[in-house]
């Protein structure tokens, strides 16, 4: 009888750890999703760390982990990363490269350059002067 009692107690437990993994889980990724939602929709600004950390009532140390151990890499990449493909979208639709350093807060083609050929393998000069 005991060890009934302490099989279906440990079935209990696991049961209920489970339940808790898998709400935590869940709620980990919908932060996830809106914290991917704000970086995207403000790649034309400075990152605000700071307000996207309040809005997910997050201290910045736990936001970094979590969306790093759920992406790979950092927000600060993530977001450079959005700016970068943003970019490389203005460039391929308006064939100015000026207007995409200008519409994606870059602070200068050099700058814009840097980090495009860090994705890309090619500065965004020479993206778009291949593209013709």
């Amino acid at each position: 009888m005991d060890a009934l009692c302490s099989e279906l107690f440990l079935s209990f437990a696991e049961n209920l750890i489970q339940t808790n993994l898998s709400t935590d889980v869940k709620k980990d990724n919908a932060l996830i999703s809106k914290a991917k939602d704000m970086l995207q929709a403000g790649w034309e600004h400075v990152l605000k760390l700071d307000e996207i950390c309040k809005e997910l009532h997050l201290s910045k140390f736990q936001f970094i982990r979590l969306f790093k151990a759920h992406t790979g890499i950092s927000p600060y990449q993530y977001f450079l990363n959005c700016k970068i493909e943003r970019a490389k979208q203005l460039i391929e639709q308006s064939k100015d490269i000026y207007s995409a350093v200008a519409a994606c807060g870059f602070v200068d083609l050099t700058h814009l350059n840097k980090h495009f050929k860090s994705v890309y393998g090619t500065t965004a000069f020479e993206y778009m002067s291949h593209m013709n």
